[in-house]
């Protein structure tokens, strides 16, 4: 590992010690401003919407500006916005500045993990992107339990810690991680020697091709079955700041806030304990093992939950099966993009999932804040598996499918000055 990829754990670790605006998003909405769980919803789903532009945006400028300058033109507005909403009176105008931060945390997203890729050693993927995911869940250990207390009386203390956070790691960033990294070496590598299934310009069915979909369907159809299969699974995924939090206030009152923190704190700190060890359990495993294995966990722990309801005990029972679900689809996810699609595209990869994720996200949310509105939260779950067994069923296909696809030991070579793709 580079010390860039250690400052860029760091920095990761060190915001979301502050993240506590975004987790509280479905609490602020409803128990701030009054609005029913469908309205919630509503309003998540729109702001989810106005994000999806932010998804490709963000992918397409990662491939083609520096990947630093646009993580910390980001941060510098995020961080101001949080300032703002920290000082003034908090009212719905907050919320739209909080989306408008959101907007601008959610295009840097795919810079950011390209920018993990770029200065890995190659063939450390794997470890890279475990160090990032630690590192972020070290930092959300404090963050829902301090976030907890604060909400009711404090809220205001909650967007200048955010800011604060956000400032140190953008510092770090700055200092610590230089954006060449490795990437002269791989992309001298990348024609002759990455996997027969990588799309780069060297596996362009047509150099001329316009679209970075279009290549994946003509070259390499795996990776679509990849990207709906993961965007379902964050669909489902999403429930844990949603559906979870809102049936806590309904069975809890008051102290709906306060368990919903606990709760996701002994998430972080099962994910602390238990990444290296599934790591290590796993390491042989194909990515789309991990996937189906990570999906099926959590289609286990809803069921758990399902059954559950009201029962505090179970939701610390249910919470430590999706965590190892989780981090089975984070050993998955990152390597699986990296180790199949090259550096030129990576972003628009990433870009590219998150879309569709969110997408994903915003239905599943919309959809099941309609049976809770009608007092029928079992449904809402029941609705919320469902989509997770598709995502599952998806993975089995991307199995079988990877298994079969032809391997060849030669790349056909490229020209240079390739045209560049375009979404």
């Amino acid at each position: 590992m580079t010390r860039a990829n250690y400052a860029l754990a760091i920095g990761r670790m060190v915001t979301n010690m502050g993240a506590m605006i975004m987790p509280m998003l479905t609490l602020i909405l409803n128990q701030k401003f009054g609005l029913t769980a469908s309205e919630t919803a509503l309003w998540i789903m729109l702001a989810g919407l106005i994000n999806l532009p932010a998804n490709l945006i963000g992918g397409q400028l990662a491939d083609r500006i520096s990947k630093k300058a646009m993580i910390i033109a980001c941060d510098v507005v995020s961080i101001t916005i949080y300032l703002i909403c920290g000082v003034k009176a908090f009212n719905f105008a907050s919320f739209i500045m909080i989306m408008v931060a959101s907007f601008f945390q959610t295009i840097e997203g795919p810079a950011y993990s390209a920018l993990v890729a770029l200065v890995t050693p190659p063939g450390k993927e794997d470890k890279a992107f475990s160090i990032q995911y630690m590192g972020a869940n070290v930092g959300f250990i404090l963050a829902p339990i301090i976030g907890g207390f604060l909400f009711n009386n404090y809220l205001w203390l909650c967007f200048i810690i955010d800011a604060v956070t956000i400032a140190m790691s953008t510092v770090l960033i700055i200092l610590f991680v230089d954006e060449k990294g490795y990437q002269t070496e791989e992309a001298e590598t990348t024609t002759n020697n990455a996997p027969a299934t990588q799309v780069t310009p060297a596996t362009q069915a047509n150099p001329a091709a316009k679209g970075f979909i279009t290549i994946l369907i003509k070259t390499n159809k795996p990776v679509i079955l990849f990207m709906l299969a993961f965007a379902l699974y964050e669909g489902g995924y999403s429930q844990f700041s949603y559906l979870m939090p809102i049936d806590f206030a309904k069975y809890h009152g008051d102290m709906g806030a306060t368990i919903y923190g606990t709760v996701m704190s002994v998430s972080c700190f099962l994910v602390v304990i238990l990444t290296p060890i599934i790591t290590q359990i796993v390491e042989s495993r194909s990515n789309q093992w991990k996937l189906i294995a990570g999906v099926a966990a959590q289609i286990l722990s809803f069921g758990v939950f399902l059954v559950s309801l009201g029962h505090i005990p179970a939701y610390y029972i249910a919470i430590a099966i999706f965590i190892v679900g989780e981090i089975l689809t984070m050993l998955c996810f990152s390597p699986y993009i990296v180790q199949a699609v090259g550096p030129e595209y990576r972003g628009r990869a990433f870009g590219w999932v998150s879309f569709l994720g969110a997408l994903a996200s915003g239905y599943v949310m919309w959809y099941s804040g309609r049976y809770v509105d009608a007092n029928d939260d079992r449904n809402a779950w029941i609705f919320t598996i469902v989509i997770c067994v598709v995502s599952l069923a998806l993975s089995i296909l991307l199995d079988f499918a990877t298994k079969t696809r032809p391997q060849t030991k030669t790349r056909p070579q490229t020209e240079k000055g390739c045209p560049n793709i375009q979404l």
